[in-house]
């Protein structure tokens, strides 16, 4: 992955988070399970902290335990977070897929096996989970796991455009990796309880639902063009080296 790719303002950036610091929530309430670890995570992306909370009550109150969840049919599982929740179809059938692939591995619905093993093969198991988003698994090893990984959605990277943090294009797991390189896990916490709260404050006033739409209208490179931005981003240039000229 080349910096060039994730290059951004990090006096605004620390400005953003400095701002948001004192109005964010200091800790995860469902940091002593894995699972509902797991379960809030994946209704937090692209979503306000108040519906994901929300939803999650939801989940515990209409089910016996998270397993009874699991077999629930994705239908089911988006009436009982809420027909209106954010991309709740694809969201849930991610979740099913990702329980049942615990569920396949172990017999039942829980990651405390995870428990105590090498954050690196932690890391391996959450990230090759069926359905695992990028999000979910980076805030479940920042949480769970002390590792200092800041989970960034699509939303996040509106806002970071929004508030000219980002100097150029990059997708979330690029502006991931590039927070990932430069702060401790403490620093790291701060930084994605801050973004939460920022987060929530743009999908509230409106403009983040203005910024996706935008994201969506702008036309996509198509052709030549398309290839010279992917020869771009990999680093060719289109022109043979000196050597294979010669």
């Amino acid at each position: 992955m080349k910096d060039r790719k994730t290059h951004f303002n990090i006096n605004r950036f620390n400005s953003l988070i400095k701002k948001w610091t004192p109005k964010a929530r200091t800790e995860e309430p469902n940091s002593g399970d894995l699972v509902a670890l797991f379960l809030h995570s994946s209704l937090l992306y692209d979503a306000t902290l108040e519906q994901a909370d929300a939803a999650l009550a939801r989940v515990r109150s209409r089910n016996v335990d998270f397993n009874e969840f699991r077999v629930n049919l994705v239908e089911e599982m988006v009436q009982t977070i809420g027909p209106k929740f954010p991309e709740g179809f694809s969201r849930m059938r991610r979740v099913r897929s990702t329980l049942a692939d615990v569920f396949r591995r172990h017999h039942k619905v829980s990651l405390e096996q995870l428990v105590g093993k090498p954050k690196r093969d932690v890391r391996t198991y959450l990230e090759h989970l069926d359905g695992m988003p990028m999000y979910v698994s980076s805030r479940m090893m920042l949480i769970g796991f002390g590792v200092a990984l800041v989970p960034i959605d699509q939303t996040t990277i509106d806002l970071m455009r929004h508030t000219e943090v980002l100097v150029d294009d990059a997708t979330p797991a690029e502006f991931s990796a590039a927070l990932e390189r430069r702060f401790g896990h403490e620093r790291a916490l701060q930084i994605h309880y801050a973004l939460t709260a920022a987060v929530d404050h743009f999908h509230n006033s409106g403009r983040a639902e203005e910024a996706r739409e935008a994201r969506l209208a702008k036309p996509k490179p198509r052709g030549a063009v398309k290839q010279a931005i992917e020869r771009a981003k990999s680093g060719k240039t289109g022109r043979r080296s000196s050597a294979a000229r010669a």
